[in-house]
């Protein structure tokens, strides 16, 4: 399921979402620095200031290590945004992530507190499962837009809900293994990814200032909106099996209170945009 699903994503990815890049280097290298720099900072902020237990912790910051979802794409289009800037920013961020999630791994892997709630995996094995779940359906995905490029774009929009399908398909079927013991978590997936999602936002809008009225809001979108795909391929690899289910209902919980914050956000800004 997981490699169907960045297969699909891989058919968002282009070329001339690249070339978008090196025509607004600034806006794109804002983007990427907010997502794969600034964001794991901010989990260990909110973990301090609200107390989380170390498995929400470490469950908020692998999330946190992931680049921006393709659904950013839609939220862009949704709030009238610079959707080019968008798929831009998704892109490079992607392919930058292939270097960050390891180099972020080994620091958490060094911080104690989180040493003990995943299962300790060599880095070698994590480029591999990395390489085989995320580089190989990406490539396949991409070369397939790139081959059948009109064909592939005339069902964009079913592949991105096939998308969302797999991922909450994948979900909801390890947390239901699990559903009893996410009742007594419910609130505090709920606190942390709220919390995440705002603070996420507030700091692309910080980074924003200064960008096209057009432009500004797409890194607020960005850095809030992460891949849960890639999120469950993390979690697959560095957790137990119980604790990777309960990891689900965490990403979830998350994916939910995102669709309903983004969808609001987009809205607020289209109305905006067309008063």
């Amino acid at each position: 399921g997981l490699f169907a699903l960045m297969t699909i994503v891989g058919t968002e990815l282009t070329l001339n979402d690249l070339k978008r890049a090196v025509t607004q280097p600034h806006a794109v290298a804002l983007g990427i620095a907010n997502q794969l720099l600034v964001l794991p900072p901010l989990v260990l902020l909110i973990a301090g200031l609200t107390g989380l237990t170390p498995f929400l912790t470490a469950s908020l910051l692998l999330l946190s290590l992931c680049p921006g979802g393709a659904i950013s794409n839609t939220y862009s289009y949704l709030a009238r945004c610079n959707v080019s800037l968008a798929a831009a920013i998704t892109t490079a961020g992607t392919l930058c992530a292939l270097i960050s999630i390891p180099v972020w791994l080994a620091v958490v892997a060094r911080w104690t507190p989180l040493g003990h709630e995943i299962v300790s995996v060599p880095t070698l094995r994590i480029l591999l499962q990395l390489l085989l779940l995320m580089v190989l359906p990406l490539a396949l995905g991409a070369a397939a837009r790139r081959r059948w490029p009109d064909p592939v774009s005339q069902m964009s929009n079913r592949l991105r809900w096939a998308s969302l399908a797999i991922v909450l398909a994948i979900l909801l079927a390890a947390t239901w293994s699990v559903r009893d013991d996410l009742y007594a978590l419910a609130g505090r997936i709920a606190l942390s990814a709220t919390l995440f999602i705002l603070g996420a936002m507030l700091l692309g809008r910080l980074l924003s200032i200064g960008l096209p009225p057009k432009d500004a809001p797409v890194l607020v979108i960005e850095s809030a909106v992460r891949n849960v795909g890639i999120a469950a391929i993390i979690g697959r690899i560095l957790f137990s099996d119980t604790d990777f289910a309960t990891f689900s209902g965490f990403l979830t919980g998350y994916f939910i209170i995102e669709v309903l914050i983004m969808v609001a956000y987009a809205q607020a800004l289209r109305s905006r945009t067309l008063a």
